[in-house]
């Protein structure tokens, strides 16, 4: 009782930073069943363990993956956005007229 020792101040983790890793050691917990794991031997006990954080694992890299995969498709059809109206605008002829670096064209078109 009484005032904390130095050390017990130093190692001490406010609630602030304390509850992201409660919540993340409660979501096997509710989740997947991690509660209810009722096997005799430690090594299968682990094995249950292991199974389930690999689980935990598996779906956080799917939804990552997914999250990727929309955004090269979404960089793919912008990309065929991007050579559709290239194309067309490729089939206009347009004589001597100034352009500029992206290859824009000023003036009036040629028919």
């Amino acid at each position: 009782m009484g005032r904390p020792s130095a050390k017990a101040v130093e190692n001490h983790v406010s609630l602030g930073e304390r509850n992201p890793i409660e919540g993340k050691f409660g979501q096997p917990k509710n989740g997947y069943g991690m509660n209810r794991i009722r096997a005799r031997l430690k090594d299968i006990s682990q094995s249950w363990i292991a199974s389930i954080i690999l689980v935990l694992n598996l779906v956080k890299l799917a939804g990552e993956a997914l999250l990727w995969l929309g955004f090269s498709a979404w960089e793919m059809l912008k990309m065929t956005i991007v050579n559709s109206i290239e194309a067309d605008l490729g089939k206009l002829k347009i004589k001597n007229q100034p352009r500029l670096e992206s290859g824009l064209v000023f003036g009036k078109l040629a028919v």
